[in-house]
């Protein structure tokens, strides 16, 4: 019973519009104080405990990193990569576009900076190109949900500290289902751009060799790399340094930030002292709001276990059908609906101890599961009502944000077909894996 007061009172605060962390953290105490006999302190003691975490401090690492990488020329440098790689193509700019978005999320490791970054340069480049504004916005979404899953991600970052995971084995797992699922994001550009007779190939009169088309696209890989080589070093090092045990993945993130200021300052100027302090202050913002999401996100999820929420949903589960396949189809749509409310970081914290004993007895792994929740949660930052990205596509567009819905639909069935991909072939998060 007293479940079923937290959740009706949780949908209630947030369908009248109560920011998501007050609406988590006020469904907790009204349910606490009213169906429950334990003592109101744990509220206080469970929301410090949820942001003591040596782990959990990557996570505003990874952010302030994100957030210098895109005001200090490095966005900028990663998508003169991404079009030097693909950009004679139909529909060359978007591809770029998410190309690109793939290259900062394994950067940043986060959706919101993706979008907000990439979003910012490539918005109105498409525009020019003859992209409706809209589509545009879309794509650049769509691409920015690929940042959670490439590592180093957030999302792995806070599914390892909440359910004792290692974070490197997830970081690993997510490097092929993020290219994938970046790639059938480029593939259903292409056709749409076809569809729409958008940037759509011309072939040149004059007569070229293949030699010499060769040697132009090598010349023009090699000038972008040269001139990015810093942006482009980030990932290897952070990466490489967790795996070879050189650091840890709070370490690395305290690293991040410090190369990210460094070339930005110092090797590509981009960034002045003004700018530095502006993004300070924007990334302890942002932070104050992750903070506390977390804080109030580990206090409800801390409840539902001493009301044995998460046994019940097993029970329910397994009731439902003992194959793996079934229960995952129907763990798919359960994380789906809650990324629809809720953001990244509740929902991670919130469903991972749930599901993980469910997940546990049916002989699934906990690393391959982690890649599957972070995927659908991705998924939620671009639908409705929730869809934190899709704000930022629609606001950097200076767009309405209704006009993108008709758009998201093809978009949003591709990354539904990816998921179904990753989830029903483990050999995607596992290969790289030492079992």
């Amino acid at each position: 019973m007293t479940f079923l007061v937290l959740f009706i009172v949780l949908f209630i605060m947030l369908a009248i519009g109560v920011p998501v962390g007050f609406a988590i953290g006020g469904a907790t105490m009204i349910s606490m104080y009213f169906c429950s006999n334990l003592n109101m302190v744990v509220n206080a003691q469970y929301c410090f405990s949820g942001i003591n975490s040596f782990t959990v401090m990557a996570i505003p690492f990874f952010m302030l990193a994100g957030l210098i990488m895109s005001t200090g020329g490095i966005a900028k440098r990663i998508v003169n990569f991404a079009s030097a790689l693909i950009d004679f193509v139909t529909g060359a700019l978007g591809c770029v576009t998410i190309l690109a978005c793939m290259f900062f999320g394994a950067l940043s490791g986060s959706g919101m900076a993706t979008t907000s970054a990439i979003g910012g340069m490539m918005i109105p480049e498409m525009k020019k190109k003859g992209y409706s504004s809209e589509y545009a916005a879309t794509l650049v979404c769509f691409g920015g949900i690929v940042g959670p899953i490439i590592p180093p991600s957030l999302s792995f970052v806070l599914y390892g500290a909440t359910t004792n995971t290692p974070v490197p084995e997830l970081f690993l797992a997510g490097v092929l289902p993020g290219v994938f699922l970046g790639l059938i994001f480029l593939l259903m550009n292409i056709l749409i751009c076809k569809k729409t007779k958008t940037e759509v190939r011309k072939i040149e009169e004059k007569t070229v060799t293949l030699k010499e088309l060769l040697l132009n696209r090598l010349k023009r890989i090699w000038i972008a790399t040269k001139e990015g080589i810093w942006a482009l070093l980030s990932p290897t090092i952070i990466l490489g340094g967790i795996y070879s045990g050189i650091f840890t993945p709070t370490e690395a993130a305290c690293i991040s930030v410090v190369y990210s200021a460094f070339v930005s300052y110092f090797i590509y100027k981009d960034l002045n002292l003004k700018a530095l302090y502006n993004t300070l202050l924007d990334a302890a913002v942002l932070n104050g709001i992750t903070s506390f999401l977390l804080g109030y996100s580990t206090v409800f999820s801390t409840f539902m276990t001493f009301e044995k929420v998460p046994q019940m949903i097993s029970t329910f589960l397994t009731t439902i059908s003992s194959n793996p396949f079934v229960v995952l189809f129907f763990i798919n749509l359960i994380l789906l609906f809650i990324g629809l409310f809720l953001d990244t970081v509740p929902a991670i914290i919130v469903m991972a101890p749930m599901l993980l004993p469910t997940v546990k007895t049916l002989g699934i792994n906990p690393v391959h599961f982690g890649v599957v929740m972070a995927v659908n949660l991705a998924i939620g930052l671009c639908t409705p009502p929730y869809g934190c990205n899709l704000f930022v596509g629609a606001a950097v567009a200076k767009i309405k944000l209704d006009s993108m819905f008709k758009l998201i639909i093809p978009f949003f069935l591709a990354a539904i077909f990816a998921l179904a991909i990753i989830t029903y072939i483990p050999w995607l998060s596992l290969v790289f894996i030492n079992n």
